[in-house]
């Protein structure tokens, strides 16, 4: 019993002496950290674009401008977008003169061909050229003669369902609107008319022509734009009632209209939309 007390004493005594150590390298270690003032290592600022030459950089900055720029594609001239003319710099004046040469059924066979009807630079048509890009059918020579055109196999107004979705870029929803809108506003008397109908591309328009033909030459009672009621326009083919009420203002603001053209300030109103709309309007 003896023996146990005397190690169970020496234990408690190696347990308080490295607690004293302990204690001890805790003190000298704040005392050494207290005589350098808590300095910390100095921090280094590291330049990231310092490895990054002078002429990469440059390198990179070009590639970002380039990647700013809009890209530009081939495209028909023929159907010049005004935001294709505004990447082009193209004044719309320009445009228009281009929009309404088109009105009349007119294309664009050249580069030269454009420059004439738009008017645009050297310097710019030169730039533009090799971004060109017209229709197979607009290179043909113009003295071909009626035996190599292709030929107008049918009347446009006793054609069915089938035969219209037969021709390059009509499908069901095509065929169907030029169905209805015979059997809305009567037969085709014009092919201006088919520039009313939704969806159809004046590219289709012109192959759907060289398949078929408009014969039938009734006459169209036209409506006097200038004292035509809202409710009289509304009843056009491309004329809903809200726009039909910014026409009448419109022509009470300028106190009447003496020409189809003027029209064209009107927001959204287009030069392909009112070569249609002519065939139903008078202007006195």
């Amino acid at each position: 019993m003896g023996v146990f007390f005397l190690l169970k004493k020496q234990l408690l005594f190696y347990k308080r002496d490295q607690l004293s150590v302990a204690l001890f390298l805790i003190a000298f270690t704040g005392l050494l950290w207290l005589i350098h003032g808590g300095e910390r290592p100095e921090h280094i600022p590291v330049d990231l674009n310092a490895s990054v030459s002078q002429k990469e950089r440059a390198s990179l900055d070009s590639l970002k401008l380039d990647k700013a720029k809009p890209r530009r594609y081939k495209f028909n001239p023929n159907f010049l977008s005004p935001y294709n003319a505004y990447l082009w710099g193209i004044s719309d004046s320009a445009l228009t003169a281009l929009e309404s040469f088109r009105a009349q059924d007119k294309w664009l066979r050249s580069a030269a061909d454009f420059q004439r009807v738009t008017g645009v630079s050297d310097s710019l048509l030169a730039e533009m050229k090799s971004y060109f890009r017209f229709p197979a059918w607009t290179q043909q020579s113009r003295t071909n003669t009626f035996r190599d055109r292709p030929e107008k196999v049918k009347e446009l107004n006793a054609a069915s369902q089938e035969e219209l979705e037969a021709v390059y870029g009509i499908g069901p929803v095509l065929a169907g609107r030029i169905l209805r809108f015979k059997q809305r506003y009567g037969p085709y008397s014009d092919s201006l008319q088919l520039r009313l109908i939704y969806g159809l591309k004046p590219e289709v328009r012109a192959e759907l022509l060289k398949h078929f033909t408009i014969a039938t030459k009734d006459t169209i009672s036209k409506i006097d734009f200038n004292t035509a009621a809202a409710s009289d326009l509304a009843t056009l083919p491309g004329i809903n009632f809200e726009l039909a009420k910014e026409l009448v203002i419109f022509r009470r603001l300028r106190d009447g209209i003496s020409a189809p053209e003027d029209l064209l300030m009107l927001e959204g109103i287009t030069a392909d939309w009112l070569a249609g709309i002519a065939v139903y309007l008078q202007f006195e």
